[in-house]
C-alpha cells in the first residue's frame, strides 16, 4: 500500500511524521513524499530519510499547493490501497495495518477511522472529537450496520454532509480511485469537501475502524483550514458550487438537495463568524447576502 505526504515547509514536524510511518506495524508500504517547493529544511530531511529507508520516495514540484501535491502522489502510487498523512501530523504505529486489514476483510473501496486531536498550544490530546471521530455513525439507530459491516452513501442520506471530510482518516482502494478519476480540486482551500463527497458517492463498499489512529495537530502553523488566513475562507463559495456539480454529475442532487442547501447555509454562516480581517469579512458578507438576501448577520 501507499501513503502520500504533501510537504511544504514542515521541517519542525516532519521527522515525527516520517518516524510514525517507517515504524508502522505494516511494513510493506511505500511512502510517497511530495515536496511542494519548500524553502526550509524539509527537502533535506526528506532526502536523509530516503537514503535510510528505500520505501521512501521523494518527488519535487514548484509550490502548487497541497491538492496538486496529493494528485501527483496518487499518480505515482503503486500500492493496492492509498492513504494520506499531512506532514505536520503523525500516525499510530498500528494505523495502516488496521485500516488495511479492515479493507481486505470487507473488500472495501474506502475505510474510515477516528482521529486523535492534538492541541498544538496545550499538548492535550482528544480522542473522541464530535466531528473528527465517528460519533455521527454511533448516533444512528442502526449503528451496528456501520460498525459491523459495509455500507454506501444511500444509508447515510440524512447525515452525509456531517461525515468528516479529511483524507487522512481514510484508506482508499487505488484501482477504485484511479478508475473513477477522483482528484483533489487544485487552487482551492477546503478542497477535501469536494474530494470526500465524490469518494463517498462513488464507493460501493465503505467500512469503519472504530479507533482514533492518526494524530492531527490542531492549531499548527501549517494548517490551511484552521489557520489565520481569512482569504482562504472565500474559496468556500466555489467549493460549494463544485460540490453541487458533483451531486448533479452523480445524479443524486434530488436526493440530497435539502440536506445540501442546509449544510451550505450553515457552513457559510459558521465561517463568516470566524473571520477577523475586516476587508475579507466585507467581501464574504456581500457574497453571502447575494445567496441569502433575507439573512440577518
Amino acid at each position: 500500500m501507499s501513503v502520500i505526504i504533501s510537504v511544504y515547509n514542515s521541517a519542525r514536524y516532519l521527522e515525527k511524521c516520517l518516524d510514525s510511518l517507517i515504524n508502522q506495524t505494516l511494513q510493506n508500504i511505500e511512502i510517497i513524499c511530495i515536496n511542494d517547493g519548500s524553502t526550509d529544511e524539509s527537502l533535506s530531511i526528506l532526502n536523509r530519510y530516503k537514503n535510510q529507508d528505500n520505501r521512501i520516495k521523494v518527488f519535487n514540484q514548484d509550490n502548487k499547493g497541497q491538492s496538486a501535491a496529493r494528485n501527483l502522489g496518487i499518480k505515482y502510487s503503486q500500492g493496492e490501497y492509498i492513504g494520506f498523512l499531512d506532514s505536520d501530523d503523525y500516525a499510530d504505529r498500528t494505523m495502516f495495518e488496521k485500516l488495511y486489514t479492515a479493507a481486505k476483510q470487507n473488500c472495501s473501496d474506502v475505510v474510515m477511522c477516528s482521529v486523535h486531536i492534538l492541541n498544538e498550544k496545550t499538548g492535550a490530546i482528544t480522542p473522541n472529537d464530535p466531528y473528527f471521530g465517528l460519533k455521527i455513525f454511533e448516533e444512528q439507530k442502526d449503528a451496528d450496520v456501520f460498525f459491523n459491516g459495509v455500507f454506501s452513501y444511500e444509508q447515510c442520506r440524512n447525515f452525509l454532509f456531517r461525515i468528516c471530510v479529511v483524507p487522512w482518516n481514510k484508506l482508499i482502494k487505488t484501482d477504485f480511485l484511479k478508475k473513477n478519476n477522483i482528484k483533489f480540486a487544485e487552487g482551492l482551500s477546503f478542497e477535501d469537501n469536494i474530494f470526500s463527497l465524490e469518494l463517498l458517492l462513488k464507493a460501493g463498499r465503505i467500512s469503519l475502524v472504530n479507533e482514533p489512529l492518526p494524530y492531527y495537530r490542531f492549531g499548527s502553523e501549517n494548517s490551511l483550514t484552521y489557520g489565520t488566513n481569512d482569504n482562504s475562507k472565500l474559496d468556500l463559495f466555489e467549493v460549494f458550487n463544485k460540490m453541487e456539480e458533483v451531486l448533479k454529475k452523480n445524479m443524486v442532487f434530488d436526493m440530497f438537495e435539502e440536506y445540501f442547501f442546509n449544510h451550505k447555509k450553515n457552513t457559510l454562516l459558521y465561517w463568516y463568524k470566524k473571520l477577523n480581517d475586516s476587508n475579507v469579512k466585507d467581501l464574504y458578507k456581500n457574497r453571502l447576502l447575494k445567496l441569502y438576501s433575507d439573512m440577518i448577520i
